[in-house]
């Protein structure tokens, strides 16, 4: 998915207070929409799902539970519709292009011509700034409102980029996330869009730094696309970058595919419909969070917090919450209230409130929680897994334990198989199948790197290890 001055260095403390600088603006009222997931009594019944409209649901690994004191999990998902658009969400972007020496060629050519047709796609009103990082890190062109004249002094300044030094990524993408953070109120869409094919090698190089931008950005509402650029990135950082600000991540190995990649980054940033979204996830009485997986959370009290950033049409959401539960008497309890909260542009911003309840029947039968899994809890559940197995994989690849990295692969491709199977809709089961196929040409990629020859192998070996990065982040949600 998606990607500005010579600057002096600034510890992590300064960074903090430079990325705190500009507040997020204040909800307004808010307008609840409210939807229940409910257990239902008999087991043949269909599966609880959202009512008409609502874009958040919830639902727990299964509708029934054994009373007693148990340990399990509420699986959260949001999905965006995709309707017209009714009005244009302003959006403050800040393009970041790696420029050290190793762009040099095709690869600094084809983010020249990429940067300047995403400005062009761009509406004008938009805020934009252009930001370049080597040695240091460059103000291009300070954040501008688009139109004619300001269109042609970023393409002309696109044009004028060429690649020399060394890559300063952790100055970069700060002044970057400044720049984006720093427009008026009435921008609520903010974006870095960064483009790069290295490794940080000057300036402030640990990861625990580059997380730290991401988050700030996150507080601000900024979110971070990484572009990685051919076999040399590193991935870890730009995952992190885009992971911690709810972003995106894009591999490619082909420079001209970047057109292609800022194209559609354009089209889901024109696409926003909600803004400042955040999950929210309320225990109810005799029930503990213990913790989410598949995304970043905050607690206040016994109320989760997930914080999403901006929204596309479209674009799906999920995650689980892990709970501890205590129940005696047999009927039927809530476990949480999960609200989404967002901020619609077409409403002028208003406020709103989706809710959903996660409910299960107490039984005392352990078959009956058994007959009534919920297949759709328990394959979020299986991505997720999938994901952290297919981490594993790639550690393993790295250090050329290509038995080690199939075994991985084949219990994430064996899960996979096994959600596509017990699918209840056509849409999942296309996704699991999908990601099936994806794992298991990773394993075939993985096999013939193990069998190259020695002038073949390091290449090979690193471009199954990015694209199974690929796959996993696909399965994050990125």
């Amino acid at each position: 998915m998606p990607s500005v001055r010579p600057m002096r260095r600034m510890t992590i403390g300064a960074v903090a207070l430079g990325m705190l600088a500009v507040s997020a603006g204040c909800a307004g009222p808010q307008l609840v929409e409210r939807t229940t997931v409910v257990a239902v009594d008999e087991a043949s019944a269909p599966r609880p799902t959202s009512s008409a409209g609502a874009w958040i649901g919830a639902a727990p690994a299964s509708d029934a539970m054994l009373a007693g004191s148990n340990e399990s999990f509420v699986a959260v998902w949001v999905d965006v519709p995709k309707t017209e658009q009714k009005v244009h969400a302003p959006a403050s972007v800040a393009i970041v292009i790696d420029t050290s020496g190793s762009m040099a060629g095709a690869k600094i050519k084809n983010a020249r011509s990429a940067a300047a047709k995403f400005v062009e796609g761009l509406s004008d009103g938009d805020m934009v700034s252009l930001h370049t990082f080597s040695d240091a890190a460059e103000v291009r062109v300070a954040p501008v409102k688009l139109d004619a004249r300001s269109r042609a002094l970023l393409t002309s300044s696109i044009s004028e980029i060429s690649p020399e030094g060394g890559t300063n990524l952790f100055e970069g993408v700060r002044a970057a996330g400044l720049a984006a953070m720093g427009a008026p109120e009435e921008y609520a869409v903010k974006r870095v869009v960064l483009i790069s094919d290295g490794l940080a090698t000057v300036g402030n190089t640990s990861k625990e730094s580059m997380a730290l931008i991401g988050e700030k950005a996150a507080e601000h509402g900024v979110q971070i696309t990484s572009v990685g650029v051919g076999l040399d990135y590193d991935e870890k950082a730009l995952n992190t970058l885009s992971m911690s600000s709810t972003g995106r991540l894009y591999h490619l190995e082909d420079p001209t595919q970047l057109a292609g990649i800022l194209s559609e980054e354009m089209s889901l940033l024109q696409g926003t419909r909600v803004t400042d979204a955040a999950i929210e996830i309320v225990a109810a009485p005799g029930v503990e969070l213990l913790g989410v997986e598949g995304a970043k959370s905050t607690r206040t009290g016994a109320t989760l917090r997930v914080p999403l950033g901006s929204m596309f049409g479209g674009q799906h959401k999920e995650f689980i919450v892990r709970v501890r539960t205590t129940a005696t008497e047999p009927g039927t309890r809530s476990i949480a209230g999960v609200r989404l909260l967002f901020q619609d542009p077409a409403e002028d911003n208003l406020a709103r409130v989706q809710e959903t309840i996660a409910r299960v029947d107490v039984v005392t039968d352990k078959a009956m929680v058994d007959k009534r899994r919920n297949h759709k809890a328990e394959g979020i559940l299986a991505l997720i897994e999938a994901s952290r197995t297919t981490d594993i994989a790639i550690a393993a690849i790295d250090r050329d334990d290509f038995k080690a990295a199939d075994d991985q692969l084949a219990k994430a491709e064996q899960s996979m198989t096994l959600q596509a199977l017990n699918a209840e809709s056509a849409q999942d089961k296309q996704r699991f199948e999908e990601n099936a196929r994806r794992i298991h040409q990773t394993r075939s990629d993985a096999g013939a790197a193990a069998a190259a020859p020695p002038s073949a192998a390091p290449a090979m070996k690193r471009s199954t290890s990015l694209k199974a990065n690929d796959m996993a982040r696909d399965m994050d949600g990125m």
